[in-house]
């Protein structure tokens, strides 16, 4: 990947480098427009990770921080979603510096209220050339994985400030989905939906949820780790991982230790109590974002559950607190698309890992098939015209 010119970025305004966002007064009003997987708290729990050195880097403008860049060195990073020669396809990519957070699987460039996306691209350009200059063990090399589409044109200027970039450099890694809330509740919502089909199934959702006996009951992340723990491994064991119970226990607790502020849960109960099904979302900005579900598969079989804690008991809570957005995350694309959800591609800007522009369309089409066709036909073209490739 390729190296920086320092000179190029004016190198009057003083950069802060931290190893923890905590050292950084004033981040979370910095990234709060932005994804969850940029707040301190996300970012704090991330970091307790052994392995990899965190290091956050600020702009300052009198006592306002203007610019925020998070950046992992972790060259033997366990998790192939984020090793760039697994992510990018490219055999023979050697480590490279991660900007943008690590985990969460979305990223974006922080833009402060009342600042131009041209300015927060010089911003971030400063703050990529002072990175890049404090850790030399990276020896110029950087990626950017799981920018959102509103965020991906700044990184591309930004790393353009740095030095020579071509629309091959930029990769397609996969794509997530989000709800957009409308109206003013829920029915406002499936009202919406643009096929009768569509709206009559979350009608019938709702109501086979209302007659299973279930009941919704909201609550936070430390209360649900240990009876959650068994029924998040079950849907582990169904997707073919191999964690155990405890695994997913102490994953939770481990959370909970640094979110459970910011986490709302949404337990499926039967009349004795009885938990068939949970989701675990996070209350940050003007969006909620789910991160988990777990089943009890022999109580909550039916679709009508999983829709529940994955949709409708979110959106509910949503309207209530005036959130705008419900991320949805990645994966199931087509029973979150049925449900009202909209697929965003996510980029990773990577100097110096050129793609073929037929490789990348070919990407899309393979992250196509398992859409809805007329959500995949719109996913094609959005890749295809978007400046980003």
């Amino acid at each position: 990947m390729a190296g920086n010119d320092l000179a190029a970025i004016d190198g009057t305004a003083p950069v802060r480098h931290v190893r923890g966002p905590d050292d950084l007064p004033g981040w979370d009003a910095l990234v709060e427009g932005s994804s969850f997987y940029l707040s301190s708290n996300w970012l704090r729990f991330v970091d307790t990770s052994p392995t990899g050195e965190p290091h956050y880097f600020a702009l300052r403008e009198g006592t306002d921080v203007v610019a925020g860049l998070p950046a992992h060195w972790n060259p033997r990073d366990p998790h192939a979603g984020y090793q760039p020669a697994a992510l990018l396809r490219r055999e023979g990519v050697g480590p490279a510096l991660t900007v943008g957070g690590r985990r969460g699987y979305c990223s974006a460039v922080p833009v402060p209220p009342g600042r131009s996306r041209t300015t927060a691209a010089q911003h971030t350009a400063k703050l990529l050339a002072h990175a890049l200059e404090e850790l030399p063990q990276a020896e110029g090399r950087w990626w950017w994985p799981y920018l959102t589409p509103d965020s991906v044109d700044t990184a591309v200027a930004a790393a353009r400030l740095l030095g020579p970039l071509t629309a091959e450099e930029v990769h397609l890694v996969g794509a997530d989905c989000v709800v957009d809330l409308v109206g003013d509740s829920p029915e406002d919502l499936r009202s919406s939906l643009p096929a009768r089909q569509r709206r009559t199934n979350w009608q019938r959702e709702v109501r086979r949820f209302a007659e299973s006996g279930l009941r919704i009951r909201r609550t936070r992340l430390s209360e649900v780790c240990d009876e959650g723990a068994p029924l998040l491994a079950q849907v582990q064991w169904k997707y073919g991982h191999d964690e155990t119970v405890e695994q997913q226990r102490s994953s939770l607790r481990r959370q909970a230790e640094y979110l459970d502020d910011l986490s709302v849960v949404f337990e499926a109960r039967d009349a004795e109590g009885r938990l068939a099904g949970f989701s675990l979302c996070y209350d940050w900005g003007t969006e909620l974002s789910l991160r988990l579900v777990g089943f009890d598969y022999a109580t909550a079989s039916d679709s009508a559950t999983y829709a529940q804690v994955m949709l409708h008991a979110p959106l509910q809570y949503c309207y209530e607190r005036g959130l705008r957005r419900l991320h949805l995350g990645t994966e199931s694309y087509e029973a979150k698309c049925r449900r009202g959800a909209r697929v965003r591609p996510l980029w990773a800007v990577a100097p110096g890992v050129p793609v073929q522009r037929s490789a990348l369309l070919d990407q899309a089409t393979r992250l196509a098939a398992a859409l809805p066709a007329g959500e995949a036909a719109r996913f094609v073209e959005t890749v295809r015209t978007s400046p980003a490739s």
